[in-house]
């Protein structure tokens, strides 16, 4: 996995308030930046399409996290 503790608690964040309130363009582009710095093909998708990639790849992070710490 090639995002920090610190990238991914950040993703998680921006995917958070994606799905509760407008992100403005600047963390539109963080998020893209922290999505595609771990699956680099997705640079050309939709917002949409990110936020739904974004959302499994905070799921593998927790359970990788879970799985570390038994």
């Amino acid at each position: 996995m090639n995002l920090t503790p610190q990238d991914a608690g950040r993703m998680e964040y921006l995917l958070g308030k994606s799905r509760l309130s407008f992100i403005t363009p600047e963390e539109q582009t963080e998020l893209r930046y922290l999505i595609t710095k771990e699956q680099p093909s997705a640079k050309d998708s939709s917002l949409e399409e990110l936020i739904k990639l974004g959302l499994i790849l905070v799921g593998l992070y927790i359970l990788a996290k879970a799985l570390s710490e038994k």
